[in-house]
């Protein structure tokens, strides 16, 4: 019997599909074995090469999936980490954006190319960790794909920048001749989360027959808007018993009845009141519908020591404007265009546009009784505090000032983001000489018109101050503006690479890739100029202009030692400005050991450099929320201090961040191991075990840190100086320096250092089974093993992995949950015009314990949601008192969702396919940190490891010419 022969089925998908201009195929002599580029390396190889783990999604891959958009698709992919962006709401600094993060190492480190070339970072500046550069997956239509190729491997010696995860290469489709056209839509069983959209493709001429090839595709798609308390496939029910979650009419103590507070200190500028002297201090105004008329309790989620206990008030239906997901619209074109030049030369030229609008809801704004900080161009503008004086005619109370919480009920709300990209290349291909080169020119344009409605213009709000009632100013066409940023981000790119063959070894001919790079990247930043010129109340903007070039050089060297050994080397010099040129090598080796089993591995060195929004003056300007305040509430969290307030222990304040010219680049370490085993000519099993250290990582300094460190480090905390809003001690004497807070600083540092390692599993079983068809299965599985985040240098570094990274360890401020296993299974049995699929998808548990503070380690691991159980113990949350008699192991419960599919083909040049996900209906599991917030429904699930459809339908049709 003929022994088996080592087909991995990853690697020979991958080959078999490339093509030119990103990925030519040619027969390169010999035996006729077909050559090709494969993501991960500029020299071509054979079906059976490779050292480096590819995992390859093909197009019949991506319809059985039921996916109906690209992050839909990614977040199916084992490896990636719950740590990502998406826009089903807004999402603050990253709205109507969604990403990527290949092994939880965050959207900033995974590398994303069409058709193997750089996409431009989008124009944000988003402040949080692991955000300053993304790159939108909403820009690539999910139908215009042919396979997306995922390397799962540090590749900045190939890629550069960006690539310490690895690299997501999305391929479209090439040399097309014909036309089609496909409609989708999909919607789950309560006819919520509903999309539709139309696909066409055309294209004319045949590349080696014509010497020319043209095709375009189009995609429209649109979905709606879903209303949060309508996302019923979550576990709904238990939200509303363990988290007071929808469990009563509850919106806001805050609405168009306005309340006013007495000053507690003549000029102190501090409005509250207790329950206690509350007959002294506060005045509720009830004229609204009595149905509107609540009477405070804890039930809402008011803390028990709240003013509004056992007190009536008019209630604002928050709830009305809460979103499950947005409405949005989505259009895009891309066109590509090649043409021989001669027997060794082509042309070619690709053009591609797209456009993603997101409307989100909110509710109308409201002005409080603390002061708020507004913003300009150049930082912090003059704060805005509501102070009525006496005989003011709002004013109730006759002998001292006050201040009065309200909302405008009556303005317009919501905001609208405008992601656009225009990108062209063109270029040159050819071979003389015995090399292979190419040429390109890249330009790659986004743009961001991101608006908010009903802000509030300060010099007409300013006049409550001077005497102008609440009805006056609220009826004020001026009071309500629009504000508008027009922002732009772009590269421009060249790149010229040749590769050839020569010499010869025991396994063959040397192969060599050498190139070079020269890049230019933009970023403007630029808000209306209401809100630069600090006009408008409480609406943080960020003003960045700035750009760099960027200039790298690559060489690349395939040694087959022998014919069952080979070793590749690559190496990469890039050159930033401020930063000394950063060389980092990779090498790679493959041992087929027998014709089944073969063994492979690398080492290689990454590198991510400073965002431009890190190093340019400006950058963002924030509001930080729901912050405890050490100095000003007790440790656990709830009870506020002496002459304090319950808003002490969930805060809002401003943050400024600051561009570091001095910033290093983040640096990486990267190991794997593969083994590859083909026991039969139908079964393949590959296993990679992976380890990749990241040092330096680029962040903010925290809120968090600030806080806990401020006795030794005071100049990032900014404090009220009024004595008399000190917090008191037992005599009833001022604390100096424990005035309330008014704003944090944290300016950006390369601070400490991440690890994971772990296995990821492939497994491939194909097989004729003659009448009954052809039969394929495939498995893909990732296993976390360690996961290790090091805040700050010299830290204690916890392997992490099974739980939320920032309650194992206190000392975190990182809130990425890692569960150990991530696992998609698949098959699919194609007989005559119909294919049949059926998959499953698993997601492993999280546990919510705390173990450690740092380098502390605790009696005993505690569940974050029970009180102290020992004196070693600190308290934990007391939010959801009723969790730990439901999950009294303190996990989010794994996650297993099956899908089926069928494919028609059975009438002439037509396609029907239905599609289900998660055909038992499995609600995303339960999850005490998406409940409820002082009575604000949350999300209901969690949004990095869960979806909330349910049950949910895909049809689609695609007809071709």
């Amino acid at each position: 019997m003929k022994p088996p022969v080592l087909k991995y089925s990853v690697i020979a998908v991958a080959m078999a599909i490339a093509t030119s201009p990103y990925a030519s195929a040619q027969n390169a002599g010999g035996e006729g074995a077909q050559t090709v580029y494969v993501t991960g390396s500029n020299l071509k190889r054979t079906e059976k090469e490779g050292t480096q783990p590819i995992q390859i999604i093909t197009a019949k891959d991506i319809r059985e999936t039921g996916a109906s958009t690209v992050t839909e698709l990614i977040r199916l992919v084992p490896s990636m980490g719950s740590d990502v962006n998406l826009d089903t709401n807004d999402g603050g600094f990253s709205r109507g954006v969604s990403t990527a993060s290949l092994r939880g190492l965050s959207s900033s480190s995974t590398l994303i190319l069409l058709n193997g070339r750089r996409m431009t970072p989008v124009a944000y500046a988003d402040p949080n960790d692991g955000n300053s550069t993304l790159y939108d997956l909403n820009s690539i239509p999910l139908a215009a794909l042919e396979r997306v190729e995922i390397l799962r491997d540090g590749a900045s010696a190939v890629y550069g920048s960006d690539a310490i995860g690895g690299v997501i290469n999305f391929i479209t489709r090439s040399n097309y001749k014909g036309a089609e056209i496909s409609a989708r839509v999909s919607a789950n069983d309560d006819n919520e989360f509903k999309r539709k959209g139309v696909n066409v493709v055309a294209g004319t001429g045949d590349l080696d027959t014509d010497g020319y090839n043209v095709f375009f595709t189009a995609d429209l798609s649109d979905r709606d808007r879903v209303l949060r308390e309508n996302v019923k496939d979550i576990e709904f029910e238990q939200y509303r018993r363990l988290s007071n979650r929808y469990a009563t009419p509850y919106g806001s103590t805050i609405s168009g009845a306005p309340a006013f507070y007495r000053e507690t200190a003549p000029n102190s500028g501090q409005f509250t009141a207790t329950r206690a002297n509350a007959a002294d201090r506060l005045r509720l105004s009830t004229n609204c519908d009595p149905a509107r008329q609540l009477t405070g309790s804890t039930a809402m989620g008011l803390a028990a020591t709240s003013v509004f206990v056992g007190r009536t008030f008019c209630n604002y239906d928050t709830n009305q404007n809460l979103e499950g997901t947005g409405e949005g619209k989505d259009a895009s074109l891309l066109s590509r265009g090649t043409i021989k030049l001669g027997p060794n030369v082509r042309a070619f030229v690709e053009g591609a546009y797209a456009r993603t609008e997101r409307q989100y809801t909110s509710n109308p704004i409201t002005i409080n009784t603390t002061p708020v900080t507004n913003f300009n161009a150049t930082g912090v503008a003059p704060s805005y505090q509501t102070i009525l004086p006496a005989g003011h005619p709002d004013n109730p109370f006759p002998n001292a000032r006050a201040s009065v919480a309200y909302r405008f009920e009556n303005a317009p709300s919501g905001t609208e983001t405008i992601n656009e990209q225009g990108r062209l290349l063109t270029g040159l291909q050819g071979s003389h000489f015995n090399w292979d080169w190419e040429v390109g020119l890249l330009y790659n344009e986004a743009r961001r018109n991101d608006s908010y409605e009903g802000r509030l213009y300060l010099p007409v709000l300013r006049q409550l101050n001077a005497g102008a009632t609440l009805a006056q100013i609220s009826a004020n066409p001026d009071l309500f503006r629009r504000t508008q940023s027009d922002d732009k981000s772009s590269i421009t790119h060249f790149d010229v690479k040749a590769n050839t063959q020569f010499g010869q070894l025991g396994g063959g001919a040397i192969g060599v890739a050498v190139g070079a790079e020269a890049r230019r990247e933009k970023l403007q930043m630029n808000p209306g100029e209401l809100l630069a010129t600090g006009q408008i109340y409480g609406l943080a903007n960020t003003i960045i202009d700035g750009e760099r070039d960027v200039k790298s050089a690559f060489v690349e060297v395939r040694t087959p030692f022998f014919k069952n050994f080979e070793m590749d080397f690559a190496g990469r010099w890039d050159k930033y400005p401020g930063i000394k040129t950063n060389f980092v090598p990779k090498v790679g080796a493959k041992w087929t050991v027998i014709d089944s089993l073969a063994l492979r591995g690398s080492y290689s060195e990454g590198f991510r450099a400073p965002a431009l929004s890190q190093v340019t003056p400006g950058g963002a300007q924030f509001f930080l929320n729901n912050l405890y305040d050490p100095r000003r509430c007790e440790s656990d969290e709830v009870t506020p201090k002496p002459n304090a307030t319950e808003i002490d222990c969930r805060k809002s304040a401003s943050g400024t961040g600051g561009a570091n010219p001095n910033l290093k680049p983040e640096e990486s370490k990267s190991y794997t191991f593969g083994i590859l085993f083909s026991p039969s000519p139908s079964f393949d099993i590959g296993l990679d075990f992976f380890k990749i250290r990241k040092e330096g990582e680029v962040a903010l300094g925290t809120a968090f840190d600030a806080l806990r460190d401020e006795d030794t480090n005071p100049g990032l905390i900014v404090r009220d100086q009024n004595p008399a809003n000190f917090i008191t001690d037992a005599a009833g004497r001022p604390i100096a320096g424990t005035g309330p807070l008014l704003t944090v600083r944290q300016p950006w540092l390369n601070k400490g250092s991440v690890e994971v390692q772990g296995i990821d599993i492939d497994v491939a079983f194909r097989k004729n089974l003659g009448d009954w068809g052809n039969f394929s299965a495939k498995l893909t599985s990732a296993y976390l093993h360690s996961y290790t985040l090091q805040q700050e240098p010299g830290d204690a570094e916890h392997n992490l992995v099974g739980y939320n990274a920032g309650l194992l360890d206190w000392n975190l401020s990182s809130s990425i949950d890692l569960p150990r296993w991530k696992t998609s299974l698949s098959a699919s049995l194609t007989r005559g015009a119909h294919a049949f699929s059926a998959n499953v998808n698993y997601t492993g548990p999280v546990s919510l314990l705390r173990k450690y503070d740092n380098q502390t380690t605790y009696d005993a691991p505690f569940c974050h949601y029970q009180p102290a159980t020992s004196a070693g113990a600190p308290s934990a949350s007391i939010t959801v008192p009723g969790y730990l008699a439901e999950f009294p192991d303190c996990k989010v419960k794994e996650w297993v969702r099956f899908g089926v599919g069928y494919t028609y083909t059975g009438i002439q040049n037509l396609s029907l396919t239905f599609n289900v996900q998660n055909l038992f209906d499995k609600a995303a599991p339960f999850d005490p940190r998406y409940g409820a917030t002082a009575g604000a429904p949350l999300a209901g699930y969690n949004e990095g490891l869960h979806n909330p459809y349910g049950r949910y339908f895909t049809a689609s049709a695609r007809y071709s010419f």
